[in-house]
């Protein structure tokens, strides 16, 4: 499909490269085996209109990957992006990003014209790279999603996940697809929402802090959806993160952001 760099870019074509799927959410996110989506999971998606990507190596090693399947709600169709993980030896060199591209190419392909996920809205890094390196926005905030996960990421909290809403061409999506911001506004945000640019480790040293952060930023941001705001935006200023939002009268048909 593409190249990135020492990495192809293609769908998952067999079942041995599916199966790699399945080893590489252990790897990654160090969920329990009952956790990790299983291979059957994976064979099903790419028979009923979803798509399977992954990265390779030079050798053909799978090292990450992207999978998403087709949704419903009402009458409008999406897909549903069930998740993005690269191995951790080949993080922070634009595999994500590239797998997120190829994804988008094809829903697009496909006649859709949006792509969802849930994401852990405590997490920096994964706030930055949704929001701004592919334009995605947040006005969903859903509390303790699945229930009890068992994975090292977890770290025993509630599930608690912001919905991203990622409108494949929209003018946040073709901004930050060209490596530029995507709000475009001057006007300056209505809200800002504060969380740690590592909480990964506030949790470590203070579990019972990182639980009442966590719910004091859970009641902030759905106060702010209440009001019809929109996450348009993040950013990452020393130890701190930093969600903006703007009203939802901003946003084109559709939910688009322009």
């Amino acid at each position: 499909m593409t190249s990135k760099g020492r990495y192809v870019i293609r769908p998952c074509r067999t079942l041995e490269e599916l199966g790699a799927c399945v080893t590489l959410q252990g790897q990654i996110w160090g969920y329990a085996d009952h956790e990790v989506y299983p291979l059957r999971l994976f064979v099903t998606i790419t028979h009923i209109g979803g798509h399977v990507i992954g990265a390779f190596t030079g050798r053909n090693e799978l090292v990450g990957f992207v999978a998403s399947m087709p949704a419903l709600r009402g009458r409008r169709r999406y897909h549903h992006s069930l998740s993005l993980g690269v191995a951790p030896a080949h993080q922070n060199q634009g595999v994500g990003r590239s797998l997120k591209l190829a994804q988008r190419e094809v829903a697009i392909g496909d006649g859709i014209d949006c792509i969802e996920w849930t994401y852990d809205p405590m997490r920096a890094r994964n706030a930055f790279f949704n929001i701004e390196r592919l334009g995605a926005i947040a006005r969903r905030y859903l509390p303790d999603y699945y229930g009890a996960i068992q994975s090292r990421l977890q770290q025993g909290l509630p599930s608690d996940r912001l919905v991203a809403e990622w409108w494949l061409k929209s003018a946040r999506v073709k901004h930050a697809r060209a490596g530029k911001s995507p709000r475009q506004t001057r006007a300056g945000p209505v809200a800002e929402v504060s969380i740690p640019a590592d909480f990964g480790a506030l949790m470590e040293a203070d579990p019972e802090q990182g639980r009442d952060l966590q719910g004091a930023v859970r009641q902030k941001l759905q106060q702010c959806f209440r009001r019809k705001l929109a996450i348009t935006g993040f950013a990452i200023e020393g130890d701190r993160g930093r969600y903006r939002l703007e009203p939802l009268a901003a946003v084109g048909p559709r939910g688009r952001i322009a």
